[in-house]
């Protein structure tokens, strides 16, 4: 039968006291220590932050393409077409480098392809859409490298800087951009690369490839008046689609 509780009798406590005091210590200690991570990790994104703006400070001029340099060689697949492929855009290279035009051409390797950036003034001069002659070699070296590493489309952007143009041939960068890109298509295509496959696109000053402040002088603004020419490299295996009518990505279509 049940024990009956007499009167003065004192409860015993189901735990000892200490333990209670020991728990709660560890609960705020607990608390304190996730506390001083969630400050830290606060602390670490004001400091990249601050160490992103510092550098931005220090080097305004600094270009900002995605993807690595092509300077050393591509790495060698195992396939036999990106072997053809590497050995092209090496090719490619040491003609540029022969050319001493290092400093105004430069090979990016993107997601997706080689991206080839042609500085001012190695293709144009100022305000003119005219191809410069002793840049044809490199331009026909362009469509060698592109037929022998299995490209897909060539996609050429003619960019500008932020100077106001507007003349009878260019009311505006738009025009002058458009008709850039579109020079050194009609060049490719003639130098013997598909035309299907080209595509040409005039962003006027709208995509500069480092933003100026209003006090830049024209020399630096140059890194922003360019050619670029992507190649989109297919992968090793990959049929070259070059039907008339092919609209291209996932929902391409014929005639």
């Amino acid at each position: 039968m049940p024990r009956t509780r007499k009167k003065g009798d004192v409860e015993q406590p189901s735990t000892p006291a200490w333990m209670v005091t020991y728990g709660d210590m560890m609960t705020l200690l607990m608390v304190f220590f996730v506390l001083i991570v969630s400050f830290s990790t606060v602390e670490i994104i004001r400091f990249r932050a601050a160490m992103g703006s510092f550098q931005g400070a220090i080097m305004p001029w600094q270009p900002k393409i995605a993807g690595k340099a092509v300077m050393e060689p591509v790495t060698v697949d195992i396939m036999e077409k990106d072997r053809d492929r590497n050995q092209a855009i090496e090719e490619l290279q040491q003609m540029i480098e022969d050319a001493e035009l290092t400093e105004q051409v430069e090979v990016y390797e993107v997601g997706g392809g080689v991206r080839i950036v042609f500085s001012d003034p190695v293709l144009f001069d100022e305000g003119k859409d005219d191809l410069k002659p002793e840049v044809f070699p490199v331009m026909r070296r362009l469509v060698s490298v592109a037929l022998k590493a299995n490209t897909g489309e060539i996609l050429i952007e003619g960019h500008t800087d932020d100077t106001p143009i507007h003349t009878s041939r260019f009311p505006s960068n738009w025009e002058l951009s458009a008709a850039r890109a579109l020079k050194v298509l009609k060049f490719l295509q003639a130098a013997g690369f598909p035309p299907q496959r080209l595509v040409a696109v005039g962003y006027g000053e709208y995509r500069p490839r480092v933003p100026m402040p209003k006090t830049a002088t024209t020399e630096q603004k140059a890194v922003n008046r360019r050619v670029e020419v992507f190649l989109k490299l297919n992968k090793a295996g990959d049929e070259v689609i070059s039907q008339p009518g092919y609209h291209g990505g996932e929902t391409g279509w014929e005639d």
